[in-house]
């Protein structure tokens, strides 16, 4: 179940400290200021992972890819596709994930 966000908080702050705040929630990679400087009020850090970061960059893109796909199987334009180099991708990228996982 979702957590229902009623409270609301106002902050004032230097352009200065808002460019911080904005450059910080970047590196990050966290999807939203709210969510930043929840995360860090409550627990005092953010963990970021840069590896992490890039394959979820490419697990975006063969997602859209494999939905383009779709909707062209829908369409009747396409009738066979070949999913090796997706599966091969995706392989490289759980084996990707597992080295991580084993340096955590």
């Amino acid at each position: 179940m979702a957590r229902k966000q009623t409270e609301r908080m106002n902050l004032r702050m230097t352009p200065e400290e808002k460019s911080m705040i904005f450059e910080r929630v970047i590196r990050a990679g966290c999807p939203s200021i709210n969510r930043f400087v929840v995360k860090m009020c409550s627990t005092g850090q953010i963990v970021s992972n840069d590896a992490l970061r890039e394959i979820n960059k490419e697990l975006h893109y063969q997602g859209n890819n494999l939905n383009q796909l779709t909707r062209l199987a829908h369409l009747g334009e396409i009738k066979v596709v070949d999913l090796t180099k997706l599966l091969e991708t995706y392989e490289k990228l759980l084996d990707i994930i597992a080295k991580e996982c084993e340096k955590s």
